[in-house]
């Protein structure tokens, strides 16, 4: 009877993480029920109580060193600027903390990782024909403004001008995207190697690929754009060797350029950004495409006053304000932007020695794994570390939930691959 309802417990608990990764295209309240569902199902499993299911693995090593960060903020709450958003910072992540002890226990053997992975890409192929569906019935039709259904300002919305997805930020949206290229490119291979129905699967691989781009293309994520571009450059000429990889760089190099052009003439994202729009610095005005630019200036204008130890966790919004108003960016400091650079942000929290260490997190993460599995976590750093250039993920809820996915399944998929 113990022995049913384990089995029952540990089926619950697959499909939740199923549920829970198909979850990410969509809203964020709906992905993080079913991600704290499925970890307290893991805990209902009580594979922690069994010492035989622990398992140290170098695939742990990434998440122990990022766990070790939260202390680190729990610790600066003591000086922090703001107590509030130190505590929130805190609160969000924990779960960094929590995936350390799944990765060691495990999962159990009901896992088919092949299939939630294949679940993982389709949801979000599933996800772009709604957003596009959804978005063609707003501006073609009307229906639903005309009604009253939906506010304005989501009505407002646009292909390539806002986002496609109207319920998640679109670089949180185009992450989850280019995650799911990089899902269908490690999953190539092994599909590749049933030789029946080859036709139909290189047919399968090439339109789920062709759909996840035109879905990305439309986000208008900028950095999600020029992410898809290099983890396709990185995909074709990682697997080459000798002169072979020379020619492919140097193919892939003429038409990554050729591809840059196109998009910083035709997209609209891009269009935008021609230099005569970018007035100068030294007098102090905001740049009128792309503010990041004054943002990051405004970062580093001061930084002995946050160099060693930093002003507390989820305190660079707050400590940027008053440079804001010095500088008389009216709309920054009312909007308290934060640093916008992930990178730039753990260093203004906690100080040069956690950003340090953040950042040979993501240098030294694919070296952790072996094979296969250290070609998707290439791919996976380049599009977690690429997007953190221009935004501080890790600030918001979305970003911890894709994080700490990632990187729990990269951990999972590492035990496996050692089990067998």
């Amino acid at each position: 009877m113990q022995d049913k309802i384990l089995h029952i417990v540990e089926k619950i608990n697959y499909y939740l993480f199923i549920l829970a990764i198909c979850s990410l295209p969509f809203p964020t309240r709906i992905s993080m029920y079913l991600w704290e569902a499925w970890a307290i199902s893991w805990l209902f499993e009580g594979r922690f109580l069994r010492k035989e299911n622990i398992q140290w693995h170098k695939g742990i090593v990434p998440l122990v060193l990022l766990a070790t960060l939260v202390p680190w903020e729990a610790i600066s709450c003591i000086w922090a600027i703001n107590l509030n958003d130190a505590t929130n910072m805190l609160v969000r992540h924990i779960s960094f903390i929590v995936i350390v002890p799944i990765a060691i226990w495990g999962v159990n053997k009901q896992y088919d990782w092949g299939k939630a992975i294949k679940w993982f890409i389709i949801s979000s192929i599933v996800s772009i024909f709604i957003y596009g569906i959804y978005l063609y019935v707003i501006q073609h039709l009307g229906y639903l403004q005309e009604h009253h259904c939906l506010p304005e300002y989501v009505c407002s919305w646009s292909y390539f001008g806002e986002q496609v997805s109207f319920l998640k930020h679109r670089l949180y949206y185009g992450t989850v995207l280019n995650l799911a290229i990089v899902a269908l490119l490690h999953m190539r291979v092994p599909l590749m190697s049933i030789r029946h129905h080859h036709k139909l699967i290189t047919c399968c691989f090439l339109l789920s690929l062709f759909a996840l781009v035109i879905g990305i293309i439309l986000t208008g994520s900028r950095a999600n754009m020029l992410t898809l571009l290099l983890i396709s450059a990185v995909a074709i000429i990682q697997p080459l060797r000798g002169r072979t990889r020379i020619i492919g760089s140097a193919m892939v190099v003429v038409v990554g350029m050729a591809v840059c052009a196109l998009l910083f003439t035709q997209h609209p994202r891009f269009e935008k950004l021609e230099l005569e729009h970018i007035t100068d610095r030294a007098t102090y005005q905001t740049y009128e495409i792309e503010p990041r630019i004054n943002i990051w200036y405004s970062a580093l204008h001061t930084p002995q006053d946050y160099f060693w130890y930093g002003v507390g966790a989820g305190g660079n919004s707050e400590y940027l304000k008053p440079i804001y108003a010095a500088f008389n960016w009216v709309s920054f400091h009312d909007r308290a932007y934060n640093a916008h650079n992930q990178y730039l942000g753990v260093l203004i929290n906690l100080g040069i020695f956690a950003a340090i260490l953040f950042l040979l997190i993501w240098v030294l993460y694919p070296l952790w794994y072996k094979g296969r599995l250290r070609q998707a976590a290439t791919l996976v750093v380049l599009v977690l570390g690429s997007n953190m250039l221009t935004e501080n993920m890790l600030d918001r809820i979305d970003g911890v939930m894709i994080t700490s996915c990632a990187l729990v399944t990269i951990a999972l998929l590492s035990r496996a691959q050692l089990a067998k």
